[in-house]
């Protein structure tokens, strides 16, 4: 069981990264990186993109119509 392997485990590792890069933006930047600030706006719009483009994938449309980078 140790270490996790599999999909949970991808899916663990990027969520662990997306808050330790947040952390670090939010360290570096103040209140920019909180709720109500530019870069938590433009986070939140690469996510809601990246997202969108993962659906478009699935009903088999170009997934440039969102955004989906292949991993």
């Amino acid at each position: 069981m140790c270490p996790m392997h599999g999909r949970l485990a991808d899916v663990a590792v990027l969520v662990l990264m997306a808050a330790l890069l947040y952390g670090a933006l939010w360290s570096v930047t103040g209140d920019a990186a909180l709720p109500g600030g530019n870069l938590f706006a433009i986070s939140v719009l690469f996510v809601c993109c990246y997202i969108a483009g993962f659906l478009i994938g699935k009903i088999h449309l170009p997934p440039l119509l969102g955004e989906h980078a292949a991993w």
